[in-house]
């Protein structure tokens, strides 16, 4: 019992141990906290905080060849709102006297709010729809909008939500106006909207806004307004202390001193504006660092950015900064050197400017087309020995300073950059005269058909431009545009035949006028007329159809459908689809490579197109020949089941290998198979009786199209007839065509197209030599290619384009293209105009392609390749007197 007792008395005597032991240590902590440490609680419970406030680094310059600055930046002053518990009890009356100290003195709020006054409407950009509807949604969703919905719809759900739900979320936020988010967010920041002007609502809501989204990331200042004037910026240090959380500090800021020149290689940089997990990892701010959207601001993102720098500082309870604790030095980025000259490049972008509006005053001068609509066009010029681009435009351009500036980018602006595809169509179809195409339609009638609603942009309302009419001067028509060739591509036509040997130099044809493909088809050329007899010289020089079209049809009589596509992959015509080729020119920025016909994509384009005609028919119950059978859909819908969706996927793809292979990929019985099972399984089918007989008529008109239609023209020579005059299936961008011409010019050897000529770092000093690289050597003889050559003299002697050329001081070669579209007159359009040549015709030193679209006749093009060919060699010469001039003084 004893025992017993002395065990509860150890415990207890524990526990008091440990009792004494924690209040002891509670005690202690207390007088370190109140006595030893109290002045430092004391002077943080007065607001005062450490933060970091980030340094951005100036990005790397780019120069042109000579050194000539093409994008730098500019030290700018900026004001700075921090915020605290004491500035934010201030914000509205220190915010106020703000707006009106910069108003007095001609400064702008910075304002990337997409969210816009009058009218009340979103501004995302965004290159194409789809694009902003996600921004758009992004947008709502981070202002907390999609909570609210999501709590509406599928409150009390537990769990991640679905596919679907996510989808409908989605559907309802873009139901939301800008009007209504306007008023949700004057709620959601605790705006006075009766004590303050709208105008003013939306002022405070840019700042309270970016406080939110800065949130997310961490603390960080908001720059209330940028590029500010010195005088400016005195003012406001005067004043200070009136002003609660407002500082004034510095920013390099990125500039463009020469507009629009080059901004089709030069691109622009843009804050980057959404939570992306790629930027984040590299050390980025995804809500206030910019970064290169296009050209080679983007493609060399890494080597401009620079390495940020960053001090840690204190903050009294105002948001002022009273000491600087440390300091890490921003470091700028690698100049990048490009291989441009900026005069050549100007000259050229206004040659296109000066051709494209005399073609728009002068709409009927040519006959057969109306050049109202020339408002865009490409050039591209290319030292032929290696590859480097000396001039790249795109027309119209833009100016990259309105996406660096802040504010710059004005609703004017906007509206052109980003064209309202609606707004636009109605103003096309009555300035081109389009009603009269559509007798007994309405306007809206004629403005669905031409700019139809883009139905896959669920929520909205868009159209689509699917004629290529609208003006888009951030589209790089240079680069990114495939575009039938027309005659252009009649050199590499002899090229083939020549190499081939199926002709000669002498081989000749009596051009009346006239082709006759096949099949009881004979193709008119009523433009051109009767050449009469023509050999290759002569054929190249009035570009003679018929000539290259037999050439095409001996091509495919003695070797098959590849042999002209062998030899234009060779010159950088299109690859071959089936190798491990990368299909590329080389060129740094995006570029969207072009292809020649050739028998395996004209398989998978007819697999693709045939299948959508299939798809419509069978939808409809009828053929192209008023034939009727049972209507079967194969379209894809949301209320699908998975096995609904594999049975649609595996009838389609049936269809896809009997349009590719015939007979032998056709199995009736399959057929049968998978639409008794589609009938049984869709939802679509209940309660219909369809017959054995019926079902075999709906397999009889897939045999019809896939084999006795889509097969069959897989057979016939039409498309590389067509294809040897640069029109079917051959498409190219101008970088392609220019990149060709500089092959022929050079003697065979291809090289890689490159922008970039060298990377300095900060100092100047050279970092990496971008040295001309040979992609490949066609090995084409040197007699076939001076007889080309000689035909290409003739064109701008006495040929097609030699009412240009008459009088030029320097001897050139080239060729004039006419690509056309179908119907293209019930749409606005007209012939393509384009221009190939080099210079001089000896010793070729330059290669060009100039494009005008919607620009008539070819020849009208070479317009602009002779002002081109003009401001390269005086710059040429005149740099040349220079450094002779130099050597005669040494």
């Amino acid at each position: 019992m004893s025992e017993g007792k002395e065990k509860r008395f150890t415990r207890y005597t524990a526990l008091i141990v440990i009792m004494l032991i924690i209040f002891a240590s509670i005690s202690a902590r207390l007088f370190v906290l109140q006595i030893l440490d109290g002045p430092v609680y004391k002077e943080k419970s007065n607001n005062k905080s450490i933060i970091e406030i980030p340094d951005a680094a100036p990005r790397g310059k780019i120069l042109d060849k000579n050194g000539s600055v093409l994008a730098s930046n500019d030290q700018t002053y900026i004001l700075v709102y921090n915020q605290t518990d004491e500035s934010d009890k201030y914000f509205f009356d220190t915010m106020s006297k703000v707006f009106d100290l910069l108003d007095k003195n001609g400064e702008t709020q910075k304002d990337d709010f997409e969210l816009k006054l009058n009218p009340f409407s979103f501004q995302f950009r965004g290159d194409d729809e789809e694009t902003k509807r996600t921004l758009e949604i992004k947008f709502k969703t981070d202002r907390g909008l999609a909570y609210e919905i999501k709590k509406n719809l599928y409150k009390g759900k537990k769990g991640e939500l679905t596919k679907a739900e996510k989808a409908k979320i989605d559907e309802e936020l873009l139901k939301i106006t800008p009007e209504e988010t306007f008023k949700k967010l004057v709620k959601q920041y605790e705006i006075d909207d009766k004590k303050y002007s709208i105008d003013q609502q939306r002022r405070f809501m840019i700042i309270k806004d970016t406080l939110k989204m800065n949130s997310f990331s961490g603390y960080k200042p908001v720059i209330v307004a940028n590029n500010i004037k010195k005088e400016t910026a005195f003012k406001f240090f005067e004043l200070l202390n009136e002003f609660h959380g407002i500082y004034v500090t510095t920013q390099p800021m990125r500039t463009y001193p020469n507009g629009e020149v080059a901004s089709s290689i030069l691109g622009y940089v843009s804050k980057i504006g959404s939570n992306n997990d790629k930027y984040t990892e590299k050390d980025y701010d995804v809500n206030t660092d910019c970064i290169g959207k296009s050209g080679i601001e983007a493609a060399f993102e890494d080597r401009l950015k620079g390495s940020k720098g960053g001090k840690i500082a204190k903050l009294n309870k105002q948001g002022r900064i009273l000491e600087e604790l440390g300091k890490r030095d921003p470091y700028p980025g690698q100049t990048v050197q490009l291989t441009i000259d900026k005069d050549v490049q100007a000259a050229t972008e206004k040659a296109l400017d000066d051709r494209m509006k005399y073609l728009r005053e002068h709409p009927n001068a040519q006959e057969g087309s109306n050049t109202s609509n020339a408002t865009r066009g490409a050039a591209v010029a290319i030292d032929v020995n290696t590859g480097a681009v000396i001039a790249l435009a795109s027309r119209p351009g833009f100016d990259p300073n309105a996406f660096a500036a802040p504010g710059g980018l004005s609703s004017e602006l906007y509206k052109k950059y980003y064209p309202d595809i609606n707004e636009f169509g109605r103003e096309y179809i009555q300035r081109m005269g389009l009603m009269s195409y559509f007798s007994e339609q309405s306007e809206d009638d004629v403005l669905n058909k031409l700019f139809p609603i883009d139905k896959s942009v669920k929520g909205k309302t868009v159209r689509q431009d699917i004629h290529d009419v609208c003006p888009k001067p951030l589209f790089n028509y240079a680069t990114q545009s495939r575009v039938p060739p027309g005659s252009t591509f009649k050199p590499m036509t002899a090229i083939a035949g020549l190499e081939s040997k199926v002709i000669t130099p002498d081989f000749g044809v009596d051009d009346q006028g006239f082709y006759d493909i096949g099949g009881g088809n004979i193709i008119p050329f009523k433009l051109d007329g009767a050449n009469r007899w023509v050999d290759l010289t002569r054929a190249i020089e009035r570009s003679s159809n018929p000539y290259f079209m037999e050439v095409g049809k001996l091509l495919r009589k003695y070797f098959d459908d590849d042999q002209l596509a062998k030899y234009a992959w060779k010159f950088g015509l299109g690859a071959d689809p089936k190798s491990n080729v990368k299909p590329a020119t080389g060129i740094e920025i995006s570029e969207a490579f072009g292809q020649v016909f050739n028998s395996w994509s004209q398989k998978n384009q007819y697999a693709q197109t045939y299948l959508w005609k299939a798809m419509q028919e069978l939808k409809c119950g009828e053929d192209d020949k008023g034939r009727k059978f049972t209507s079967i859909d194969l379209y894809d819908r949301s209320g699908d089941s998975d096995k609904v969706k594999n049975l649609k996927s595996d009838i389609k793809k049936q269809i896809q290998s009997a349009i590719k292979d015939g007979d032998k990929a056709f199995n009736k019985e399959n057929y049968k198979s998978l639409i008794n099972r589609l009938i049984q399984l869709d939802t679509e089918y209940n309660g219909k009786e369809i017959s054995e007989k019926e079902i075999n008529s709906i397999i009889n008109y897939i045999y019809y199209r896939t084999v006795s239609d889509a097969y069959s023209q897989t057979k016939v020579g039409a498309p590389l007839y067509f294809a040897s005059i640069g029109q079917g299936m051959d498409e190219f961008t101008p970088v392609q065509l220019a990149n060709y011409i500089a092959t022929i010019a050079n003697g065979g050897t291809r090289y890689s197209v490159h922008l970039v000529d060298k990377f300095l770092d900060a100092d100047g000093k050279l970092i990496e030599q971008v040295k001309p690289e040979v992609i490949g050597k066609t090995g084409v003889s040197a007699e076939n290619i001076e007889a080309v050559k000689a035909g290409m003299a003739a064109v701008n002697e006495r040929g097609t384009a030699s009412q240009v050329f008459n009088g030029f001081s320097i001897k050139t070669a080239g060729k004039t293209g006419t690509a056309s579209l179908n119907d293209q007159e019930t749409f606005g359009r007209t012939d393509f105009a384009v221009y190939v040549g080099f210079a001089p015709l000896q010793n070729p030193k330059i290669a060009v392609c100039v494009m005008i679209f919607d620009g008539g006749q070819g020849a009208g093009s070479a317009y602009a390749a002779r002002d081109i060919y003009e401001a390269y060699f005086n710059k040429l010469n005149n740099s040349s007197t220079v450094v002779s001039k130099a050597n005669e003084n040494n």
